[in-house]
């Protein structure tokens, strides 16, 4: 689990003087790198849980010194083929894998 802070547009260096001028709009956004393996026939459910505006997520968060509940979205999701068994696509093996960041 990360954090991190979302700043606005002009946030940066944009002057002469080479001071950074942060405009943070949310601080301490959660974030998380996550990835599954699992069978074909388990794919449909998690593409659907994936592809939705928000999911629940409970995780262990170190800042919280246990686990915490939010709202988030998945990012940046791929999917890696690793075998078929039988030529049956519910038995074929995929790695899935995002990152999960806060609302």
């Amino acid at each position: 689990m990360d954090s991190k802070d979302i700043e606005s547009s002009d946030s940066g260096r944009s002057d002469e003087t080479g001071v950074v001028h942060r405009n943070r709009v949310r601080s301490r956004v959660r974030t998380c790198s996550v990835k599954w393996r699992l069978p074909g026939d388990d794919l449909d459910d998690l593409n659907v849980k994936l592809a939705g505006e928000s999911l629940s997520v409970t995780m262990l968060d170190p800042a919280e010194a246990g686990y915490s509940s939010c709202e988030m979205y998945a990012d940046s999701v791929s999917a890696q083929f690793y075998q078929q068994q039988n030529g049956d696509i519910g038995e074929s093996w995929w790695e899935i894998s995002c990152k999960l960041i806060e609302l």
